[in-house]
This record gives structure tokens, C-alpha cells and sequence, in this order.
């Protein structure tokens, strides 16, 4: 069974999926469908304050919430250490307690690597002597740019993996550092039935290697502004992060990485935001994905389309956001027409809802 495939799912028709609350929060292995960058790292243990668990009731959901006072050292920090005191932090995090499956983005300032510190724009051409971004165990390319004010910076995204654990966390780029802390999302139980024959991971010889090639696509210029459209009309039938029953078994490693919209079949398909477009098979040659599209939008983030009924883009091909790429199907592992649609952020499933409402 694959272990890294984009994390697609069937198609949901009525009277099928039945969605329940998770009876409690706990870390699941990696997905069948999602092949991690890397294992989530281990709760840091060298936060400025102590953070301990504790476990509020949410109907029928839990909550790793810290404690006050790790909460005030966690927004407190910034990234100095103690060492100086400047007007801007040497590191910035758009969320200091970020759910899982949601991306934050980090900005460092580029004067405290060692770049432009005049007001100039940071050093494109010294990439090689910026440290990497490192967190959850995984490390990011920082790239260059500037704030509304005009500071020099360096930015990345990550995503906090839906099967990371909640807690206290650190992040580290060369000699800054500072703290977080992950919060539970309280993701969800769904029951599908499907038939034997749709009922296996099976793919087609290269589907691997090319939805694995297109989820590492990392380019430089980051080809969005403002929040991400929806790539259809219809309704989402499934949401992103839940867990499945199918048949009367649990799917032990799977987490469901993306929204499902249960469209028509030949519905349109859109892209959700500008960027190229990266993979593009029909001819339903891929037995698990069936016809699908790949569009990378810049630094490490690439939006997937599966179970297209037709691909109407080819590789390499510029897309506007809105622009129509395709319709939806029914092809691969689908038992209805409908389009799994993904958001992964430097190879690892990221909430779509984020990107529509709030995008980095």
C-alpha cells in the first residue's frame, strides 16, 4: 500500500458519510496518502517557561492548552534572546499557537543574518550563506523581500503536519530562535462504504514519482497576492484532516488531505490561484489520482485537482486564478464524481479553508 501518494479520497454520495466527532485528540502515523517531508520532531524541552498539558473539555474534543505564563514567554520572545532590544523582532511568525494542518509564515530580518542593513532590499545573490529555517524537524529555504514598511526580510512557510503533536515547539534560523506552540484542530471521524474494486491504493508504474515530483516543486517567485478562490461551485462534501472508517475498518495510517467538492460530472474546475502548471495527465492513465492537474503558486506551494473527468491544461502552461483547467470526475480510486482539491506547502498538507480565508 503507498505510503506517499497525494492524499486523495472517494467521492461522498448521500446517505454515505457519516461524520462524527472524534471521541478524543491523539497522534496518528503519517497518511497513506500524504508522503511527510519528515517525522513531526520531538516537544521541545527548553522553552523560557515551563508548559505543562492540560486538557479542557470541548464537548467531545480536547485541547493541549499551555499554561498562562508559557503563553506570555511564547508571545514575549523574539528571537533575541535578551541580547539586544530592536524596534522589530528579529523573527516573526504570522501564528505563535497554530492548529495543525494550518501554515504560518516566518519572517526574519535580514540584518539579523547578516544582510543589507541600510533599508535595501535583501541579498538575492547570497542565498548559499542564509541559514536554513528550522522546525519540526524539518528545515525550509528562506527567500528574500520586504515588508509594507520597506524592511529587508527573508520568509518561508511550514505547515504544522495534522499528525503533529500539540504542544511547545522551537524554531530555529542560525543563531535566532524562538518558541510556539501547536494546537489540537480536533479533526474529525468519516464512514464510507465502497465497493471491492475501489477499495486499494493501487497506482500506475511513474504515478508515484510524478505526484511526488510535483508536491517538491519549489520556485523562488511567489506567484499569489490576497486569499486563494475556491476551484468549484459545489459544496464540500468532505473536509480536510478527518479520518476514515471504510467498509467497518479504520484506516490506521490516513488522514484525509484536502476538501472534497461534490460536484456533477463535467462541472468546471478552476485554478485557485495563479502559478504554472507543474503536472497535467489524463487519459486516465493513473489508476489512484485518475486525471489530475498539479499548479505550483511559489515557495514550496502547490495546489492539487484529482479525479478529473477532463484535463484541459498541459505542463508548463501559465494559469490565472479563476482560469477553468479542467472538469470534474470520476476517474482513480472515486466512487462518484467529485474533486478532491489539496494544498500542499513544502510537501506537506496544508488546510485549504486557511487558504481561501486567510492566505499567508
Amino acid at each position: 500500500m503507498p505510503s506517499n501518494t497525494t492524499g486523495h479520497t472517494t467521492g461522498d454520495t448521500a446517505g454515505r458519510a457519516e461524520i462524527t466527532k472524534s471521541r478524543r485528540a491523539k497522534s496518528i502515523g503519517p497518511g497513506v496518502f500524504i508522503k511527510l517531508a519528515c517525522l513531526p520532531a520531538l516537544l521541545s524541552l527548553s522553552l523560557a517557561a515551563p508548559v505543562l498539558p492540560q486538557w479542557q473539555n470541548r464537548g467531545m474534543s480536547y485541547v493541549f492548552a499551555p499554561l498562562a505564563g508559557a503563553a506570555a514567554a511564547i508571545e514575549g520572545d523574539d528571537g533575541h534572546n535578551g541580547n539586544d532590544q530592536q524596534s522589530s523582532p528579529a523573527i516573526s511568525l504570522s501564528n505563535k499557537m497554530p492548529k495543525q494542518g494550518e501554515v504560518v509564515e516566518v519572517q526574519v530580518n535580514a540584518a539579523d543574518l547578516g544582510g543589507d542593513t541600510a533599508g535595501g532590499a535583501a541579498d538575492q545573490g547570497a542565498d548559499s550563506k542564509i541559514p536554513a529555517l528550522e522546525v519540526l524537524g524539518c528545515k525550509y529555504k528562506l527567500f528574500p523581500g520586504k515588508t509594507a514598511a520597506g524592511r529587508s526580510i527573508y520568509r518561508a512557510l511550514f505547515t504544522v503536519p495534522v499528525v503533529q503533536k500539540p504542544g511547545p515547539q522551537k524554531l530555529i534560523c542560525g543563531p535566532l530562535q524562538t518558541n510556539f506552540a501547536v494546537k489540537d484542530a480536533g479533526f474529525q471521524v468519516q464512514r464510507l462504504t465502497l465497493p471491492p474494486s475501489k477499495n486499494n491504493f493501487v497506482t500506475a508504474p511513474g504515478e508515484e514519482e510524478a505526484v511526488d515530483a510535483a508536491k517538491a516543486t519549489v520556485s523562488s517567485e511567489r506567484f499569489w497576492q490576497g486569499n486563494f478562490v475556491r476551484p468549484s461551485h459545489a459544496r464540500t462534501s468532505a473536509p480536510f484532516g478527518i479520518r476514515r472508517i471504510v467498509n467497518g475498518k479504520l484506516l490506521p495510517d490516513y488522514f484525509h488531505s484536502g476538501l472534497d467538492f461534490a460536484g456533477f460530472a463535467g462541472s468546471p474546475i478552476y485554478a485557485t490561484a495563479p502559478g504554472t502548471v507543474v503536472l497535467a495527465q489524463g487519459g486516465g492513465v493513473f489508476k489512484l489520482h485518475g486525471n489530475m492537474v498539479a499548479i505550483d503558486h511559489g515557495q514550496g506551494v502547490v495546489s492539487f485537482y484529482i479525479h478529473m473527468q477532463k484535463v484541459l491544461v498541459k505542463k508548463g502552461q501559465q494559469v490565472k486564478g479563476g482560469e477553468q483547467i479542467g472538469m470534474v470526475g470520476s476517474t482513480g480510486r472515486a466512487n462518484g464524481p467529485h474533486l478532491h482539491f489539496s494544498i500542499y506547502c513544502n510537501k506537506v498538507a496544508s488546510s485549504p479553508l486557511q487558504w481561501f480565508n486567510k492566505a499567508p
